[in-house]
């Protein structure tokens, strides 16, 4: 994949628009899905309202279901009082994880040739990682999931053991 980086660049670049808003379609359901399958697996509400919002993203998700979506699952998941903007040990631990993730599926794309900072639906200029934030999407509710059945074992800041375990997360076949 080292060897035809220029080549890779120029078809992540000519992906025609239709088909950038189709693929980010399909990533946003399955994220969704997962988002419902997330709630299943905790015993939380709103698994049919999730699953009705993925059956209804269309290309481009113009109607912003998968906001929607999260602004709904987050307060499920984590109770009516959650807040992704609060400063708690959820959210820290949350972070954390995308993090993580995140690093490591720029480093997959990197390895495969593809350059992170052309994305299919985020594409700041400023941002390095536009493609591997689209593509850890469907992925989030994974670290979701660990940090609703693992809560905190310290008060405040994440414990190294909080963070090797979702550092771990990264072996999990999915």
């Amino acid at each position: 994949p080292h060897s035809r980086t220029t080549r890779m660049m120029r078809k992540q670049l000519d992906i025609a628009r239709p088909l950038a808003k189709q693929v980010w379609a399909s990533i946003v359901r399955r994220k969704i899905e997962n988002q419902a399958a997330c709630l299943k697996l905790c015993g939380r509400d709103g698994v049919y309202r999730l699953e009705s919002y993925a059956r209804r993203v269309r290309s481009g998700d113009p109607d912003n279901l998968e906001g929607q979506a999260a602004a709904f699952y987050f307060t499920q998941m984590f109770g009516q009082d959650f807040h992704r903007g609060q400063e708690r040990w959820t959210n820290g631990a949350l972070d954390y994880g995308y993090a993580v993730l995140r690093g490591a599926i720029a480093r997959g794309l990197v390895a495969h040739g593809l350059h992170p900072t052309v994305g299919l639906f985020h594409d700041s200029e400023q941002n390095a990682f536009n493609l591997a934030d689209d593509l850890i999407e469907p992925f989030r509710p994974l670290i979701d999931l660990h940090v609703a059945k693992h809560p905190a074992s310290t008060e405040g800041d994440l414990s190294p053991a909080d963070k090797a375990a979702l550092v771990a997360l990264l072996n999990v076949d999915v």
